[in-house]
């Protein structure tokens, strides 16, 4: 997203988005492994779904299946974050696609490599996190999201 601010604007405004980007398709190679439970193609679904009733019956089957396929209820949009980085056309129209079979909206945001810029350039003055060996990472449950902790 480029900004801690314009992730707190995503987060707070249109919460239920769930995000694609370039990578997804190198993450998601079409040989059945699919990113989230429940997130697979209409056959792979159908393929796990008979495996299931193979091993445990229909009935526990089908309840395997709904609670695998629950994380759906919590989204009603779809964003393709485009970084400008490569031509992720395919990608887009995954998602535009994922969208409509869900019934979800769909919508295009530019993103922005500002933070990953800082970060390989080392200006972490602001925005990152820096742990000093030995000391662990903590929730903050504030703006931060995280803290250090001794």
């Amino acid at each position: 997203m480029g900004s801690r601010e314009r992730y707190r604007d995503q987060f707070e405004n249109y919460p239920g988005t769930y995000w694609y980007a370039h990578d997804y398709i190198e993450r998601n190679d079409g040989s059945g492994g699919s990113l989230s439970m429940g997130s697979g193609t209409d056959d792979d679904l159908e393929a796990v779904y008979d495996e299931y009733v193979a091993k445990y019956g229909k009935d526990n089957a089908d309840y395997l299946m709904g609670v695998m396929g629950a994380w759906q209820s919590h989204y009603k949009r779809a964003v393709y974050l485009d970084m400008g980085i490569a031509d992720g056309s395919a990608v887009e129209a995954q998602a535009e696609a994922e969208a409509a079979r869900r019934g979800w909206t769909f919508e295009r945001i530019p993103g922005d490599l500002t933070l990953i810029r800082r970060l390989l350039a080392g200006d972490w003055a602001a925005d990152y996190l820096v742990v000093q060996p030995g000391h662990a990472v903590k929730m903050s449950y504030d703006e931060n999201i995280l803290d250090e902790e001794n």
